[in-house]
């Protein structure tokens, strides 16, 4: 019998308590969980039998062959870069990056490294997935549309730090940018967007002193003339339950989705509905990287390449916002988030204290 995977999960909030039992199930054996909180890191590494570890570096000495970065995405370079020069592959959740200067870093220590690192777009293994891009392939192009994206404050408060996970245009549109970039055969050329910070005056997140945009309304141009529209909003009150809905129209019909449940196509056919239930599309996800790294089946967990494609997107949005123009794709070069928007990391943030709040 060979040897088994071995795994190492920075983070053990519910993502990397997640990871832990997928990496366990897929057959790989689960080294540590790493988590400043040790308590944490124990509750989590109980249900694999792995160890619970508080430093990364120790955790990394025990040379596994695979590393999940679930750390809120401002850890996210330095974790991946720590974990690839030890020779691991690292799957790191998404976004990639805060920037594109730290996206680029990550991609250059795999080169370097000669390891694979991919990015957690987990939708790839989402059944809802396959029948959006098969409904969407028979409504013709161009396509005209439209998603909205909302949700109450987040439970986890991190998600509107701008210095730790960006607020929902980095860390939730990439999502939708990434299917977009699938559905649409390639990524958008000009952003436009208004954005707003719906969340200001609420208390639960007054402490945060850098607080990330929370709301907009985003208009993406692709080639052959498919253009999206993107409401996204996560500063509505606390309690109102998230919700994601898409509508697709072309020349040979109209598509509507609710993710993750439902893809509804009409047609001069008529109405052809596609559901779904109990789908764990993160356990798909870890069984395909599992197969792939130790029996060479084909690549279909996202690269960092789509990760960085992601990320320049969300920028090009926040840029847009703060300049109050359009902007084109490949003018977005810099890997920092405006500041007027985002508020550039400036290397203050208590990294064991943000890693500690989970991800």
């Amino acid at each position: 019998m060979s040897t088994p995977l071995t795994a190492v999960v920075v983070g053990a909030g519910d993502m990397g308590s997640r990871h832990a039992r997928h990496w366990a199930a897929a057959g790989a054996r689960v080294l540590a969980v790493v988590d400043p909180d040790l308590p944490r890191a124990e509750a989590s590494a109980h249900e694999t039998g792995a160890q619970a570890m508080i430093d990364l570096h120790e955790a990394l000495a025990l040379r596994p062959d695979v590393v999940s970065v679930c750390t809120p995405t401002f850890l996210h370079a330095p974790t991946t870069i720590a974990a690839l020069d030890v020779g691991a592959h690292v799957l790191c959740e998404k976004p990639a990056a805060l920037s594109l200067a730290d996206a680029y870093a990550m991609r250059e220590a795999a080169t370097a490294a000669g390891r694979e690192l991919r990015i957690g777009f987990m939708r790839r293994f989402d059944p809802v997935l396959d029948a959006l891009l098969e409904a969407g392939a028979r409504s013709g192009r161009p396509l005209l549309a439209q998603a909205t994206i909302t949700a109450g404050i987040r439970p986890k408060r991190l998600m509107h730090d701008a210095h730790a996970n960006g607020g929902p245009i980095i860390d939730m549109c990439c999502h939708l940018f990434y299917v977009w970039g699938l559905l649409f055969d390639g990524q958008p050329t000009e952003v436009a967007a208004r954005g707003y910070t719906f969340s200001d005056g609420k208390p639960e997140v007054a402490h945060i002193a850098h607080r990330a945009l929370d709301s907009a309304l985003i208009t993406l141009a692709y080639p052959g003339g498919t253009v999206g529209q993107v409401q996204v909003s996560w500063g509505l009150p606390s309690g109102v339950a998230p919700v994601e809905r898409h509508t697709y129209v072309g020349p040979d019909g109209l598509v509507t989705v609710d993710w993750p449940e439902r893809v509804v196509r009409f047609d001069g056919q008529g109405e052809h509905v596609w559901t779904q239930s109990g789908s764990d599309p993160w356990k798909g996800q870890i069984d395909a990287f599992h197969a792939e790294l130790t029996a060479a089946a084909p690549r279909r967990v996202a690269s960092i390449d789509d990760g960085i494609d992601a990320l320049r997107t969300s920028l090009a949005v926040l840029r847009s916002v703060a300049e109050g123009r359009p902007i084109a794709l490949a003018d977005v070069a810099s890997g920092d988030p405006p500041a007027a928007v985002a508020e550039g990391l400036d290397g203050d943030a208590d990294a064991g204290a943000l890693l500690e709040a989970g991800t």
